[in-house]
């Protein structure tokens, strides 16, 4: 699910959690735009989402997909 280490931006947060919090922020059902709720819309773990936002790994192109289309962005958008 997790590909490799990665250092975090240099904002010190990823692309993924600025995006994930605009739709959070934007949300009329700000829940479903929980990591928890993001896993679930693209497959993965909780765990996994969390380390893709701290910038501890990367996801596999699967998941930058199914990121991007969850998130409504193109793929380059995510920062990977």
């Amino acid at each position: 699910m997790v590909q490799d280490r990665k250092s975090s931006t240099r904002s010190g947060h990823s692309k993924l959690l600025e995006l994930r919090s605009q739709r959070q922020a934007d949300a009329t059902n700000p829940s479903e735009w929980t990591q928890a709720g993001l896993a679930h819309k693209v497959g993965a773990s909780v765990r996994s989402v969390k380390a893709w936002e701290a910038g501890d790994t990367l996801p596999r192109l699967f998941y930058r997909r199914r990121l991007a289309k969850a998130l409504g962005v193109s793929v380059s958008d995510l920062g990977f």
